[in-house]
């Protein structure tokens, strides 16, 4: 083993040494890169034509190379967009050149799977991120670089809490009870969560996005897939670069409560409301503040706070400003047969409740070796460790509630454990801060990586094997003492619970692929087999307890002796294995007609024998219409016209392990024999050995589009799904005693559209300014649920037949009761019916409450008069605006989310009397026009129905990233050895608006962890 280690560093620090190694002498050759409007490009790779030596030009677009024979040698130049250039060196000592278009970004090179194609040879919808925009994300995941640049694509970030993720969702909602995320591969291997990747490793992130691009995955690729490819070092150009940024996080659009005076006059006007209820007078009673506050109290009076205006503002007292810094060192290099890249992270992060805090640590090294012609090897490897100290998230609701009337001190500076007079239960959103209160501690180490090996017997013949791991350990510990915010409420018993949880996955992929072209080029053909099996287990156990009503501030969860009444440990363990063919053919004749067909047949362990296996068929073809002779009177406006159709078959692999079998749960009997308690088992899980693949049947129609030599291009897409045998419930019979069985008997449907617009609206030798669009809507429907069920209700949601497949299902308000309406609304209804009866509460129609719409005018209240409220987005806008002028550059990007309804959480606390509430327009005698319910108790009206004032449209458009950068120039930083030097500032998240007062509504309505603005400055130093 010690020999082995010694033999991998050794070949390690060989590959390194001569990375660094290498340079040779002769004469200098210098000179200029622009394009043909005179434009210098940074980034241009220049090589020794024949070697592996070379250079890239920096920002100004010069390079600087030494040539070993320059009278013999010439210099490549290569640029992505641009036709490559070679010229002689001879005697010469200088060499500007001047790159012409290639119909900027035509011949890119784009990942699909289990290959690349340029992006003029795709049939499919794919969009794509470049390192550049990569880069620029300034948070612990590399997924939002996507948002409002890739059309179809819609990400949120629900929380604000340090190191959060966020959710995504590629062309609208199918499944009804698995999960709608897409599959994400990090060079070839499954990757699942981004936060363990540091953006700054990536080079390009691809998304498939319709059946055809995405039906190779198989079952796994029915909610799309994101393709991540990570850097690789070049041969011939050593790099070393340190990037480093530092953040200020400020909470955004935080909700504002009754505070002060205005939460008095509330509590003033709840008491004159429930005195004019008991008397029958409305409008006589006029209370005093002296009547409705308390005068004396055991920690504080509330007549005192209100006479010295010393209120407490419990927001401000939780939240905090919140810091992120990170720092990267990366070395890439290589020669002609060996390249590396090597590159280590750091990211420490202050979340924006107090005791939030994140730290993350990432290497990250791949070497790839070409031992002959024939045989090339390589491998990566990504190793991330990360340690989250997180709070109680309810926290920051439990803040919201608490009246401003209270004080969280004593005069004497203890903490008081209920301030609230009015309510105990409200316990003091302060007492996790005490030292040792609270602790939940969660520490990952995760080990990424693959390794391959590429066989060209001749060529046009690729025979690629890939073997991945992915290895991940999680231990998280949590200590709740008896008066933290969590125990003291309830239970009052401190709590100790510690988890570890384990997940190991293989995969192995084998790949023949077969390049050829026949009749002088005119036919072109692409043959690929491939064949994949994959292996994951995964463990759990956990042990957890109440430690009884005792402090263990100097006690951790790892002290388990302190569990006084242990809870039965949990345990899990699962294995899945699946195995997978699959193969494509990609043909083109006379570089103007397209087709792709594809085939991949899937099996997997979980399912039951008669259905483990399922193919997935693609077919799709383009027509580059720009490329006919009829067009070439068009060519000088008509740069690129490709119309695009596609159809394929794509799964959900959405069943879980062991779930085609049946449960047993163990039951006490309480018949007792010789003093024990004799326990039984009993079915709580009926297995359904029927169970498949949840199946997407999509087409695409698309057209790419590009003017004025691709200083205007874009594609259009128009795509349609089908998605039928849906997991979902049905119910049990009644002699069994679990309530449901889950089975194939849901379909949905959507339909949506995209569209990309690229522009250049500047581009001189000094100046450019590009603007990059996308646009895409969509609308989805339940078409089934199971014979004869149209209508499945859960809570505020529900499924519903020909309605969208998210929604809310709840009344819908009209205004509030005026005093005496309600009453003559009943008489009325007598009048015209004298048996007439109505379902509502006795209160319900006091002056002021919630006036719900009977819909159908009978009196009662029911599903009969519920509507629908669509949680999906109806638009999704980015505009992303990039100039340049010299050496600054400023980027700009808006982002707009519009249509779609939250249940916002503010106006969930209606339903309470005894919590604060928002800053709302609330009903009173001289207000009768408010939105909102009076303030009165909960007995006399709007606890007892839910209706749209739960809800909220969720429109928002944001400044999501405002970014203003400095170059040096290079004659500056030339001197001291350095390639590059950029400093900038950006603002992430600063500006947003919406018609939710106090509110972002990217949080999806949750009252817990707010979101963050950022003010970053940066710097980037290469050399």
């Amino acid at each position: 083993m010690r020999k082995t280690l010694f033999r991998c560093f050794a070949i390690a620090g060989a590959v390194l040494v001569s990375a660094f190694a290498y340079a040779q002498t002769s004469r200098t050759v210098t000179g200029t890169v622009s394009d043909s409007g005179g434009y210098p490009l940074p980034g241009v790779n220049v090589v020794i034509q024949g070697t592996a030596t070379g250079t890239i030009t920096n920002v100004d677009g010069v390079y600087s190379l030494e040539v070993p024979n320059p009278e013999n040698s010439a210099l490549l130049f290569s640029y992505i967009g641009f036709q490559q250039e070679t010229v002689a060196i001879g005697n010469l000592t200088t060499i500007d050149v001047v790159l012409e278009n290639d119909f900027v970004g035509l011949d890119e090179v784009v990942a699909i799977g289990y290959g690349v194609v340029r992006r003029k040879d795709l049939t499919g919808s794919v969009g794509s991120v470049d390192a550049e925009e990569i880069e620029k994300v300034t948070s612990s995941n590399a997924m939002q670089a996507i948002q409002g640049k890739v059309p179809g694509v819609d990400i949120q970030q629900s929380s604000g809490e340090a190191g959060s993720g966020v959710n995504i969702n590629l062309r609208g909602n199918r499944s009804l009870t698995a999960s709608n995320s897409p599959l994400i591969l990090v060079d070839g291997i499954e990757y699942g969560s981004t936060l363990d990747i540091n953006p700054s490793d990536i080079e390009s992130m691809d998304v498939l996005k319709d059946a055809s691009s995405t039906a190779i995955y198989g079952s796994r690729g029915a909610n799309g897939v994101i393709l991540i490819t990570t850097k690789r070092g070049q041969a011939g150009v050593s790099n070393v670069t340190f990037k480093s940024f530092m953040s200020t996080n400020m909470p955004t659009n935080v909700p504002q409560v009754m505070y002060g005076r205005k939460e008095v006059q509330r509590l003033i006007d709840r008491a004159n409301y429930a005195a004019d209820e008991a008397s029958g007078n409305w409008g006589d009673s006029n209370l005093l503040v002296e009547e409705v506050l308390t005068e004396s109290g055991e920690d504080f009076s509330e007549m005192d706070v209100y006479d010295n205006n010393s209120y407490t503002d419990w927001l401000d007292m939780i939240l905090q400003d919140g810091t992120t810094q990170n720092y990267e060192v990366s070395i890439t290099g290589g020669e002609k047969n060996t390249t590396f890249s090597l590159s280590s992270g750091a990211m420490f992060e202050e979340g924006l409740m107090k005791n939030d805090q994140l730290g993350r640590y990432n290497g990250r090294l791949s070497v790839d070796h070409k031992v002959n012609d024939y045989f090339k090897t390589g491998a990566s490897m990504l190793l991330t460790y990360r340690d989250h100290d997180a709070r109680n998230a309810s926290v920051f609701g439990q803040a919201l509630k608490m009246t401003s009337i209270a004080h969280p001190y004593t005069e004497d500076g203890e903490i008081i454990e209920s301030p609230n007079p009015r309510y105990a239960a409200h316990v003091n959103p302060l007492l996790d801060e005490v030292d040792g209160a609270y602790s939940r501690n969660t520490e990952s180490t995760r080990l990424f990586g693959n390794y391959f090996v590429e066989i060209t017997p001749f060529e046009g013949l690729l025979f690629r094997s890939n073997f991945g791991f992915d290895l991940d350990k999680m231990r998280r510990g949590t200590y709740q003492d008896f008066l933290s915010v969590a125990r003291a409420q309830t239970q009052r018993t401190s709590y100790i619970s510690y988890e570890n949880q384990s997940r190991h996955k293989y995969t192995w992929e084998n790949v023949l692929t077969y390049d050829t072209d026949f009749d002088n080029g005119r036919h072109t053909l692409t043959a690929m087999l491939g064949q994949s099996m994959d292996q994951t287990i995964y463990e759990q156990s956990m042990v957890q307890g109440d430690a009884g009503p005792e402090h263990y501030y100097n006690s951790t969860f790892y002290d388990l002796t302190k569990i006084a009444q242990l809870t039965p440990p949990t345990s899990d363990w699962e294995k899945i294995n699946h195995i997978s063919y699959f193969g494509r053919v990609n043909y083109q004749l006379d570089n103007k007609y397209l087709l792709t067909v594809s085939m991949r047949a899937d099996g997997s362990s979980p399912l039951a024998s008669d259905n483990k296996w399922s193919s997935f068929p693609s077919v799709s073809g383009a027509w580059r219409v720009s490329e006919e002779s009829f067009m070439e009177g068009t060519r000088g406006m008509m740069t690129n016209l490709k119309l695009r159709a596609s159809w394929g078959i794509t799964g959900n692999s959405a069943i879980e392990p062991y779930q085609t079998l049946g449960t047993l749960s163990t039951r006490q009997s309480y018949y007792f024999i010789d003093g024990r308690d004799i326990a039984f088992n009993i079915p709580d899980n009926y297995g359904n050995d029927q169970l498949k693949w949840e199946t997407t049947e999509a087409i695409n129609l698309g057209v790419d589009f590009g003017f004025a030599n691709n200083r205007i291009s874009g594609n259009i897409d128009v795509w349609s799904s089908n998605t039928y045998d849906l997991l979902y419930f049905k119910s049990a019979p009644p002699s069994e005693t679990y309530p449901s069985i889950i089975d194939n008997i849901g379909e949905t449907k959507a339909t949506g559209l995209e569209i990309g617009l690229n522009t250049a609206v500047v581009r001189n030798s000094f100046i450019t300014y590009n603007i990059n669009w996308s646009y895409s809507t969509f609308t989805d429907e339940v078409v089934a649920i199971g014979e004869g069920l149209t209508k499945n209700q859960f809570g505020r949601e529900a499924h519903i037949v020909g309605e969208p497949v998210s929604v809310f299902y709840d009344y819908e308000a009209d205004g509030n009761w005026d005093v005496g309406e309600f009453d003559a609304y009943l008489a009325a209804m007598q009048d015209e019916n004298p048996d007439f009866t109505s379902n509502y509460i006795s209160n319900y129609g006091m002056p002021g409450s919630i006036k719900i719409i009977d819909r159908n005018n009978d009196g009662q209240l029911d599903d009969e008069d519920k509507i629908t409220y669509n949680r999906s987005p109806k638009h999704i806008l980015g505009m992303n605006n990039n100039v340049t002028i010299g050496d600054f550059d400023l980027s700009v990007l808006v982002y707009a989310r519009l249509g779609g309804y939250i249940e916002y959480g503010m106006n969930s606390q209606l339903n309470f009397e005894s919590a604060n509430w928002g800053d709302l327009d609330y009903w009173t005698l001289d207000n009768k026009d408010a939105k909102f319910p009076n303030p009165g108790t909960e007995s006399s009206t709007h606890a007892n129905y839910g209706s749209s004032l739960l809800y909220e449209k969720a429109n928002y458009v944001k400044i999501r990233d405002v970014t203003l950068g400095y170059s040096l120039p290079t004659n500056v930083i030339g001197n001291i050895g350095l390639t590059s030097v950029r400093v900038y500032g950006s603002l992430k998240n600063y500006f947003t608006f919406s018609d939710i007062d106090n509110y972002d509504p990217e949080r999806g309505g949750s009252i817990n962890f707010p979101l963050a603005k950022q003010m970053v400055f940066g710097l980037s130093v290469q050399f």
